[in-house]
């Protein structure tokens, strides 16, 4: 026997033994469509908690810029003084921070999958893009940005 001969044995005799990969990868695509179905729901869910803030912002910019006087924002300020002053609850910080990160925590689980292959010791993440998603998260960001770029603009004055 030649050495050809010799190493074309090996070689067949090593592709005999292989094992073929394992595909049995259907669980981590049944757990992707779990999630996408909560997709929606958490994006409505974003969205409210970011239109909160901006409502207020925009009807508190119109009562400035119109010069009206509705009862409804006097009656807010005093509400929202008082309980600032009592130190109970500071809306300020539940509007314009809580309610963005919310949304961005909420949003980020939706589009987000984890899985763990016990098999290969692997964790799967995953990244389901979404627009209504990827836009609340965006859109909460820039919020939560605007507030920390206006508290650091309001210390230096």
């Amino acid at each position: 026997m030649n050495k050809k001969s010799i190493m074309k044995n090996n070689f067949e005799n090593k592709m005999e033994n292989l094992t073929p990969p394992n595909t049995d990868f259907v669980k981590h695509q049944e757990v992707l469509k779990i999630g996408l179905l909560n997709a929606r729901k958490s994006a409505r869910i974003g969205i409210i908690f970011i239109l909160v803030p901006i409502v207020l912002i925009v009807t508190v910019y119109v009562k400035f810029k119109l010069l009206s006087h509705w009862d409804f924002f006097a009656n807010f300020e005093m509400f929202v003084s008082k309980q600032n002053q009592t130190g109970l609850l500071n809306w300020a910080h539940l509007l314009f921070i809580a309610f963005p990160i919310l949304a961005i925590i909420i949003n980020l689980l939706a589009i987000t999958h984890f899985y763990i292959n016990k098999q290969t010791k692997e964790l799967i993440i995953s990244i389901r893009y979404q627009f209504k998603n990827m836009i609340v998260l965006l859109v909460s960001a820039i919020m939560i940005l605007g507030v920390f770029m206006y508290v650091l603009f309001l210390n230096k004055l």
